[in-house]
């Protein structure tokens, strides 16, 4: 009877370190290149950097033990922020091999939601080195003025960018039991329009429910919803370059483009001239600007408007992405803008160079031409 006892206690005993171990994960790790010092697991949140834990390297190993709710992206961390190695963590034993000098030659086992990222990974790489090809070949061309050769590779780009777009959108699609689905997604959701991340949202299987992923697609959707086409625009306040506070509202009356970027966005400041443009064309017949920035130093900010000749009002809170009026636009690329009516009723948005142009002379008919001073044209 007591031998039964025993091994109906070491039974329960056994039972009961499985459960636990699949409310935990294990990560044991080699660091080639790192034999001493301090590793740190943590994660990224809001564009910010969480560290979560940490341990000492010793002999090149280092081990983490813990437990989380849903697969998430979290990342290593080796001589402060020097090294980083990102990777997927669920709750089960996870080995990790981890070379300092090529990251990209390091690997992980153990992790069924890094496997399928890995699987992505390979997908896009193909199409990542078809990219820089044409990017080599455009290169080329241009140091030879060769502009018929420029023209195609920038139309092979375009096909590339739609085709990893594509790729990235059936890959979530066939993997939406998995949290790298949402993360993929939420990584990429600049590209999606509404209805594109309307119907990949819905493909989501409801198991998915805890990852901030999931939550965090679906809370843009419904940030779009509210700042679609045809939906009143939504009302803000942000400080200008003076420090006086400017509410969208107060600016009514006016067609008014809202134009979301920074001094350090080269591609807004490639359209910068486009914008001018289109204010100096239709300015004097009922349209106006709001430049919105997602600067964070504020000379360089003023300097910028004045050495791109934006002579409209401008506003920023110096808070780089964390920008209040950026959240809720849902503006996570830049340039970006949204067209109001005087009623500020949201008509347009992401309009740029001559679609910008055209819109508004549907709206305001043909533009003012300059009688004097020097327009400023696009390179």
């Amino acid at each position: 009877m007591n031998k039964l006892f025993s091994l109906l206690m070491i039974a329960v005993i056994l039972l009961s370190c499985t459960a636990k171990n699949k409310n935990q994960y294990t990560l044991n790790g080699t660091v080639k290149g790192v034999d001493t010092g301090t590793v740190y697991l943590q994660k990224s949140e809001d564009g910010r950097l969480i560290k979560l834990d940490s341990t000492i390297i010793t002999e090149g190993r280092f081990s983490f033990k813990g437990g989380i709710t849903t697969p998430e992206m979290w990342s290593l961390a080796f001589r402060g922020n020097d090294i980083i190695f990102p990777f997927f963590v669920e709750n089960s034993e996870i080995e990790l091999s981890v070379i300092a000098d090529s990251i990209e030659k390091s690997s992980v086992k153990g992790s069924a939601a890094q496997d399928i990222y890995k699987q992505y990974l390979d997908q896009a790489n193909i199409i990542d080195e078809k990219m820089e090809e044409a990017y080599n070949t455009y290169k080329k061309a241009r140091e030879k003025n060769d502009t018929v050769t420029m023209t195609k590779m920038d139309t092979v780009s375009d096909q590339l960018e739609k085709e990893m777009k594509r790729m990235i959108i059936d890959f979530a699609k066939a993997n939406n039991k998995s949290a790298v689905a949402p993360y993929l997604i939420m990584k990429n959701s600049y590209q999606f329009e509404l209805p594109e991340l309307t119907e990949i949202a819905l493909a989501f299987d409801t198991s998915l429910k805890a990852s901030p992923y999931y939550k965090n697609v679906n809370d843009r959707v419904e940030i779009l919803k509210r700042v679609d086409i045809g939906q009143p625009a939504v009302d803000f306040t942000l400080n200008d370059s003076l420090g006086n506070p400017v509410m969208l509202s107060s600016l009514k009356g006016k067609y008014l483009l809202v134009d979301f970027w920074a001094s350090w966005c080269k591609p807004c400041r490639a359209e910068n001239p486009n914008v001018v443009k289109a204010y100096q064309s239709f300015n004097k017949k009922g349209f106006d600007v709001l430049g919105v920035s997602f600067d964070k130093n504020r000379e360089k900010w003023i300097k910028a408007t004045q050495d791109d000749h934006l002579t409209w009002t401008h506003v920023s809170d110096l808070q780089g992405w964390g920008n209040a009026a950026g959240k809720l636009y849902g503006i996570n690329s830049i340039p970006a803008n949204v067209l109001l009516d005087k009623d500020q009723k949201i008509i347009a948005r992401n309009l740029r160079g001559e679609d910008l142009i055209k819109k508004l002379t549907e709206l305001l008919g043909p533009p003012v031409i300059a009688k004097s001073g020097k327009q400023i044209r696009r390179k």
